[in-house]
């Protein structure tokens, strides 16, 4: 084959450069549509159903407490990494879910509710909604295993139970920033902004479940506190799973005490929040129910129990994570009640 001069090498690459960069076009579109088609089909992907594990609930605990540590508006970074660890685990790349944000501003910051809608099967109560929360931020110097960080756990795996099931009603998952000291229960918390937009929305809310602490329980006598004037008889051992319900919820509990304790082998103390209000909290559960809302708060009472409660001392190593386990699958059950309720009932 003769060899080409340098005059004839030229005349090649100058007219071989436009074909070159027609084909680099034809497969930089290729590419460019082929991620937007993986991408479209990520944001079509049904969500994977996941059963109930205490694994999981282990890592995601010790993912918040551990890996991500104290998060809170003081550290933007550290708050912001729980934002996205959740975005990631239960998003469309992973367990198939469409994730939305709602933003809020206090004084001056942006932060972000995290919510996962799943509709109700078409019928008369799709309209209504189940909402249930839990706090993803800490009191500052605190890993926040127990407050909140089981509550988180219990959340997004309870979501993942849920995932692929319509259910007659819709089912709404909200993780909250903001829910800690000193925000919690102002008009800073992360409660109070979504509280506002649900009330802007005319959303109709059938009942807010808050899930707050539930990793702490004790066997020995007097591990728990007595709350302030309790009116009815409380126990005196830690080894149970508390429901605070404001009085629109009353009715409902018939059904939704047996159910839970069918599922599971943790004892539940119900009580209605009028009787001992200190057990409402003063955060989310509170929030909601001052905006007018049925509110059901399941906790291990906090501060009533935990020698740990929002100081360093709130690490994974103290969670009961058996227990916390147990306590997921009673709220799973209460869950399902909720969303699936017989004509006229709940």
């Amino acid at each position: 084959m003769p060899r080409l001069t340098p005059q004839q090498t030229v005349r090649l690459l100058i007219l071989g450069l436009p074909i070159g960069l027609i084909i680099t076009g034809i497969i930089a579109m290729i590419i460019y549509f082929k991620v937007d088609d993986i991408r479209a089909s990520q944001d079509q992907r049904s969500p994977i159903r996941r059963l109930l594990a205490e694994a999981d609930l282990r890592d995601y605990v010790r993912t918040f407490a551990s890996g991500i540590g104290s998060r809170h508006a003081g550290n933007p970074e550290t708050l912001s990494s729980a934002s996205k660890f959740i975005q990631s685990t239960l998003g469309p790349a992973n367990m198939g879910f469409k994730v939305s944000r709602h933003e809020f501003e206090t004084n001056g910051q942006t932060f972000y509710n995290l919510i996962i809608e799943l509709p109700g099967a078409p019928g008369p109560r799709a309209s209504e909604i189940i909402l249930l929360t839990a706090s993803y931020d800490s009191v500052a110097l605190s890993p926040g295993a127990n407050t909140n960080a089981s509550g988180m756990a219990a959340l997004m795996s309870l979501a993942q139970s849920f995932g692929g099931v319509a259910s007659g009603r819709t089912i709404r998952f909200v993780a909250l920033a903001n829910e800690a000291p000193p925000h919690a229960g102002t008009s800073a918390s992360g409660s109070a902004a979504y509280a506002a937009s649900l009330r802007t929305r005319q959303d109709n809310i059938a009942c807010v479940i808050s899930l707050e602490s539930l990793g702490c329980y004790f066997d020995t006598p007097g591990s728990q506190k007595i709350p302030i004037s309790p009116a009815p008889p409380w126990p005196e051992i830690g080894n149970f799973l508390a429901l605070i319900a404001t009085p629109p919820m009353e009715p409902a509990l018939a059904k939704l005490v047996p159910e839970f304790t069918t599922a599971t082998k943790l004892p539940l103390v119900a009580k209605m929040s009028d009787s001992l209000p200190s057990l409402l909290g003063t955060g989310t559960a509170l929030t909601f129910h001052t905006a007018g809302f049925p509110v059901i708060r399941f906790t291990d009472t906090a501060g009533l129990r935990d020698p740990a409660w929002q100081s360093a001392n709130d690490t994974p190593d103290k969670i009961d994570y058996p227990r916390l386990l147990e306590a997921t699958r009673g709220i799973e059950s209460t869950l399902r009640t909720l969303a699936n309720p017989a004509p006229g009932a709940l």
